[in-house]
């Protein structure tokens, strides 16, 4: 059976971390706080030409401003720049080595780029200068669940999960322990999803693969009944509980299900501005 897998949107909803210009002092400085000011409305309306521009000029005048380099960073990223973009965020490292916005913004990009090693590099550094956060133990987490490091995704999912429930991380947690066959674990969490969202069908379907992995073929049909009685139409809530039916019979069934891919990058967390 081909298992249908969710499409890899990186950025469908864009939120930018944009970071206040500072307040200057000199001539300068001044200047760049103006064009800061300017480049981060140009951002919010995703004018990324004049955006990239007025940040270029806050970079110039202040270029000793580690936000400058990132908002200018940011402005690239929003125009699909990312070569650009690495380059603008490895600037606003090199000027203040510790700077997690910085880490955790051209740890993104390369996600995006497919680019997993770099990034948990970067999102490491980002833990490292910023105990506290979870935003980037959150992407950390999805960057290892691409590069099928499961195991640590997990530790990091725990992390996150610690901090508040979240529906969207116990799925991707589940992910995580069904391919590394833990399945008591993987329904644990699809089942919590379950008792706080009774109407999701992703949850349901998802659990009744794993009960199939776990021969329990009873609850695996049940599970499916739910989606049919919340969706009689529903294609993949029937082939599987055909094929569930085959197994109980005894019947020669269609191969064993494969986890869907969790592609979706983790929505973007704002970063308080400095």
């Amino acid at each position: 059976m081909k298992y249908s897998n969710r499409a890899f949107f990186v950025f469908a909803s864009l939120s930018l971390l944009l970071l206040s210009p500072s307040v200057g002092r000199a001539d300068d400085k001044s200047d760049a706080y103006k064009y800061g000011k300017d480049g981060i409305e140009a951002a919010k309306n995703k004018q990324w030409d004049k955006a990239i521009d007025l940040f270029g000029k806050a970079v110039k005048a202040d270029p000793k401003e580690a936000n400058n380099h990132n908002n200018l960073g940011l402005a690239y990223k929003g125009a699909g720049k990312m070569d650009q973009a690495i380059k603008t965020f490895s600037d606003a490292i090199e000027v203040q080595p510790n700077n997690y916005s910085a880490y955790v913004n051209r740890g993104v990009v390369y996600t995006s780029e497919k680019k997993y090693a770099e990034a948990i590099q970067d999102f490491t550094h980002a833990i490292k200068a910023k105990s506290d956060t979870i935003a980037a133990y959150r992407y950390r987490a999805f960057a290892y669940l691409q590069n099928k490091e499961y195991k640590k995704a997990i530790e990091d999912y725990d992390v996150v999960l610690k901090e508040k429930d979240d529906p969207a991380i116990r799925d991707r947690r589940a992910f995580a322990y069904w391919n590394i066959k833990e399945y008591d674990k993987a329904i644990d969490d699809f089942s919590a999803i379950i008792m706080e969202k009774p109407k999701n069908k992703e949850a349901y379907l998802d659990r009744s693969y794993v009960y199939e992995l776990k021969g329990d073929y009873e609850k695996g049909i049940a599970d499916c009944d739910q989606v049919l009685s919340m969706d009689p139409g529903n294609v993949d809530a029937k082939n599987r509980r055909a094929r569930l039916e085959y197994h109980i019979k005894k019947v020669n069934a269609t191969p064993t299900p494969t986890p869907r891919a969790r592609r979706t990058m983790p929505a973007e967390t704002p970063i308080p501005p400095k």
